[in-house]
């Protein structure tokens, strides 16, 4: 019977060692704030969900996955609102510090920097538009 226990118990962590971190996070609903977007795409770019990330990125700019990969964030601001007059369409941005290993190219450096995402309304609701420093 211990056997069969330990064998179980086993098989239960083989089984969740082997999902990766943030695979079973659902996109946020179509009616979600633009500052809870950012809160589910932060956490699946730190936990490599790049199903996730890609979901919730328009399809002109590139998402967050492993390259550079988010080792770490802090200091999120709420989201904000930018006109179209300033933007070229309305957007919400989310400003906030993050820490990467730097791009392969060498176009981010590693380390500690400043970092915002600019999310536009979709039909889906609000997805990554554009994103950068300042």
């Amino acid at each position: 019977m211990c056997a069969l226990t330990l064998a179980c118990a086993v098989g239960v962590l083989a089984a969740c060692s082997a999902a990766s971190p943030g695979s079973a996070v659902p996109a946020p609903p179509s009616a979600a704030s633009s500052g809870r977007v950012a809160s589910v795409y932060l956490r699946a770019a730190y936990t490599g969900n790049c199903a996730l990330t890609a979901e919730l990125t328009m399809a002109h700019t590139w998402s967050w996955c492993d390259d550079p990969k988010l080792l770490h964030y802090r200091s999120v601001e709420s989201a904000y609102a930018v006109s179209a007059s300033v933007a070229g369409r309305n957007e919400e941005c989310v400003n906030f510090e993050m820490f990467t290993d730097g791009s392969s190219d060498g176009s981010m450096p590693a380390g500690w920097q400043p970092w915002g995402l600019c999310f536009a309304r979709t039909p889906v609701g609000w997805r990554l538009y554009d994103q950068g420093m300042g």
